[in-house]
């Protein structure tokens, strides 16, 4: 699976929910540009950025089952 990355802050996901389903040496945390302020049709969504793929779910339990199938 490529680098995931999750924003703490606005990502609505912590890298510990990704335990088990994402290697740890796979994940990383940070800015990766797709901020909820600036992207309106993001807000109250679940997203994570996985290579240069933003994957977004309406729930934190739909984007770990997106996560899981391996995309």
């Amino acid at each position: 699976m490529p680098e995931v990355r999750i924003c703490k802050k606005c990502s609505g996901i912590k890298p510990g929910d990704l335990k088990g389903i994402v290697k740890k040496k796979d994940r990383r945390c940070g800015c990766f540009g797709a901020c909820a302020k600036k992207h309106p049709e993001l807000k109250g969504k679940c997203y994570v950025r996985v290579g240069k793929r933003l994957v977004v779910a309406d729930s934190k339990k739909e984007l770990l089952a997106t996560l899981a199938e391996g995309l």
